[in-house]
C-alpha cells in the first residue's frame, strides 16, 4: 500500500531532488513494487500534461480544482491515500480529453482547405502565338490581362473567343480560374467541365484540381471528396495534395 513517504520519494525523483543512494534506492523498490512503478508512471504522465504548452485549458481546470502545477506547489501539497490517487487520476484524464480536443478533433472549414491550398495558375511556361490571327491576338491580350491579376478584363477577352469557339480550351481554363479570383465559383465550374469533357488535352488535371476546389466554395462538400479521391486514385501531379485535403474532409 502507497504511503506518505512513497509520494515524497516519486515527487522527488521527477523532480530530480533525490542524491545517488536514494535514486539506486529508489529504482530497486520499483522492481519489487508493482503499486510504486504504476503511482509514478502516472505522476509522470500528468507531470507532462501540465508541461504541455499548448493545453492551457487543463492548467485554468487545475486552478479551479486547486491542484499544483509546478514542483515546488506539487512538493508543498500532501494528498492522502486513496483520495490522493483519485485526484491524481481525474487531472489525467482532464488532460487526456484536452489533447484530444486540440490536437485530435480538429476540424477544418472548406475556406481553411481554400486557403491553404488554392493558387492561382500561372501561365509563364505557356507558348503565345505570333499568329497574325485575331483569335490568337485575343488570346494574347486576355493571358496578359490574367497575368496582370486584371481578372474581369481577361474574362471578357476570353469570353470573346468563347462566343465563337465555346471548346477552345485555353479558354475556358483560364476563364476558370479567372471565375475563382472574382468568386464566381458556379462559373468557375462550368468552364471547368468544359475542359473536362474533352477529355485527353493539356488542362485535364489542373481542372480536376479546380473543380475540386470549386466543390469546396459550393459547399458540395461530398463532390469535393468524390473530386478528391478520384485524383488520389490516379498518377496526377495534384495527387498528395488530394490526399492531404482528404484527410481534411473525412
Amino acid at each position: 500500500m502507497m504511503n506518505e513517504k512513497d509520494f515524497d520519494r516519486i515527487e522527488n525523483y521527477l523532480d530530480d531532488q533525490l542524491n545517488e543512494k536514494e535514486i539506486l534506492d529508489f529504482e530497486k523498490d520499483l522492481m519489487n513494487d508493482l503499486d510504486l512503478e504504476m503511482e509514478l508512471n502516472l505522476h509522470s504522465e500528468i507531470n507532462e500534461a501540465i508541461m504541455e504548452e499548448d493545453v492551457m485549458e487543463l492548467r485554468a481546470k487545475l486552478e479551479v480544482i486547486d491542484i499544483p502545477t509546478t514542483p515546488t506547489e506539487k512538493r508543498k501539497v500532501k494528498f492522502q491515500g486513496k483520495s490522493r490517487i483519485a485526484a491524481a487520476s481525474m487531472i489525467l484524464l482532464i488532460g487526456l480529453a484536452s489533447m484530444y480536443f486540440i490536437f485530435g478533433n480538429k476540424t477544418y472549414t472548406n475556406e481553411e482547405i481554400f486557403m491553404t491550398y488554392y493558387k492561382p495558375y500561372s501561365t509563364v511556361n505557356m507558348t503565345r502565338s505570333s499568329s497574325d490571327n485575331n483569335a490568337d491576338r485575343v488570346l494574347e491580350q486576355a493571358l496578359q490581362s490574367y497575368d496582370s491579376q486584371n481578372y474581369r478584363a481577361a474574362l471578357s477577352l476570353f469570353q470573346t473567343i468563347l462566343d465563337k469557339d465555346s471548346t477552345n480550351l485555353t479558354s475556358n481554363f483560364y476563364s476558370g480560374v479567372s471565375n475563382i479570383q472574382i468568386q464566381e465559383y458556379l462559373k468557375a465550374n462550368k468552364n471547368f467541365a468544359k475542359v473536362l469533357e474533352h477529355k485527353n488535352n493539356l488542362f485535364i488535371e489542373q481542372s480536376e484540381w479546380y473543380l475540386g476546389i470549386c466543390y469546396l466554395m459550393t459547399n458540395e462538400r461530398e463532390k469535393a471528396i468524390e473530386t478528391y479521391s478520384a485524383i488520389a486514385k490516379g498518377n496526377s501531379f495534384y495527387r498528395t495534395r488530394a490526399k492531404e485535403i482528404l484527410n481534411k474532409l473525412e
